[in-house]
């Protein structure tokens, strides 16, 4: 009996991440990026009128992460319709001149985006960047999360997570168990789309709880032939955060896109979110 790969590993790179020393501007690839890039645009130009257009009716905003093993946070009290945003921002631009958000990365799937964007400040001190997660249906914005923020980031930053992913995705296409299991910390804890598609990171799976049944289950996996190949397509890290469009092919079926989150710490991997589809 074979087991089911594809909900529970949200893994593994062969192909070398790019690093994020040599990324420039990010440029739309499809309608869900160029809405994002339209939402930062909007926002360099202290654009309210322009910035609530790119909104659906209801929105949802999500503010940084407060708990551990956790993706998103707590939910905007502020912001909950158009008009509330539209009425937030113009009070703050008046407030407050706007500042320039440069996407510097940004991987989709569907109607999902990962950035990683640097915010510059007008006084020329060093940009702090955010990790931020958008969700957008028929050309609107629907949902953001604010994943993660760093002051003055270092162009490597998130290149050791990078590093470990990769490891991972070397590990798996050669059907290494143990190497794979190595990679992760004794506590991580893992997450899929298909339990509750409408959140970020849905639930966790049933199979994959611990360090122990986390061996068990690649042990029966590779035991079984030829281990499903991943491929790099896109990525976006900062810090211990990476979010990568993989592409799984397995010996027996067609090639599918799965976008993923992983956070990293000293090299092992506490976390992971299967995102879409």
């Amino acid at each position: 009996m074979r087991i089911s790969v594809l909900p529970l590993i949200a893994l593994l790179l062969v192909t070398l991440l790019p690093s994020p020393a040599a990324a420039g501007a990010a440029i739309a690839t499809n309608d869900t990026e160029a809405v994002v890039l339209k939402d930062f645009e909007a926002l360099s130009a202290g654009d309210a009128e322009g910035l609530a257009a790119l909104f659906a009716p209801r929105i949802e905003m999500y503010r940084l992460p407060t708990e551990a093993h956790t993706l998103v946070g707590p939910r905007s009290d502020r912001m909950r319709t158009r008009e509330e945003l539209r009425a937030y921002f113009e009070e703050a631009f008046v407030a407050k001149p706007p500042v320039r958000h440069e996407v510097l990365e940004m991987v989709s799937l569907d109607d999902l985006a990962v950035v990683r964007v640097a915010i510059h400040a007008p006084d020329g001190t060093p940009a702090e960047h955010a990790f931020t997660a958008f969700r957008v249906r028929d050309g609107l914005i629907e949902s953001i999360w604010h994943i993660a923020r760093e002051p003055a980031a270092a162009p490597q930053s998130g290149a050791a997570a990078r590093a470990t992913i990769r490891q991972l995705g070397e590990a798996n296409n050669r059907g290494d168990a143990d190497a794979v299991v190595a990679l992760y910390h004794p506590d991580a804890k893992h997450s899929h789309a298909r339990r509750d598609p409408a959140r970020l990171g849905g639930a966790p799976p049933a199979r994959v709880i611990d360090q122990a049944s986390r061996r068990r289950f690649y042990r029966e996996l590779y035991a079984e032939g030829t281990p499903t190949q991943v491929g790099l397509v896109d990525s976006a890290a900062l810090g211990e955060w990476v979010a990568t469009r993989e592409r799984y092919t397995a010996p027996d079926g067609p090639p599918r896109d799965h976008l993923t989150i992983y956070r990293v710490h000293d090299g092992l991997i506490i976390d992971e979110w299967h995102l879409a589809p």
